[in-house]
């Protein structure tokens, strides 16, 4: 599992106890080991593993309404689905309804991918939440789904 090096000048940031500090710094670590995780099974990092996660959980939907749910602009979505595709862990089709769009879809090989570094996600969280308790791991993911949502009508995304 990477770990993020602290600068001195970083530890002034923590000592302050700054919410968008924190959580930058939380998201930093849990991202650092989620990267390893990917890697270990062949992908280039963990926004490898987020696009197979968004396409196979949500509902088809274009590029563009992927490189939104996932926070990508669409120039950096297609050339990481360009990669991806030519692994063949994911396919594009052409829209039925605008034949521009392209609407992309795991192949059996990206399924297997996304489910493994799924687990290896699950290990990876319980190893750097090791020290909470089931309480605090509880508590944690209920405050941040909260945060993440912001307007309170629907539950946050399952992988972003």
């Amino acid at each position: 599992m990477a770990s993020v090096p602290v600068s001195p000048a970083c530890e002034v940031f923590a000592g302050d106890a700054d919410l968008t500090w924190l959580l930058h710094r939380a998201a930093q670590r849990m991202r650092a080991a989620l990267d390893d995780a990917a890697r270990s099974h062949g992908l280039t990092g963990a926004r490898d593993w987020l696009v197979l996660s968004a396409i196979r959980t949500g509902p088809p939907e274009t590029q563009l309404a992927l490189a939104h749910a996932v926070g990508l602009d669409k120039t950096t979505l297609t050339s990481l689905l360009d990669r991806l595709e030519a692994r063949g862990l994911v396919t594009r089709a052409l829209g039925s309804n605008d034949r521009r769009a392209r609407i992309p879809s795991l192949t059996a090989a990206g399924m297997s991918v996304q489910r493994r570094v799924a687990r290896a996600r699950d290990e990876t969280e319980a190893a750097v939440l090791c020290d909470f308790s089931d309480g605090e791991r509880q508590s944690l993911r209920d405050l941040l789904a909260r945060l993440a949502d912001g307007d309170g009508r629907k539950p946050p995304g399952s992988c972003i």
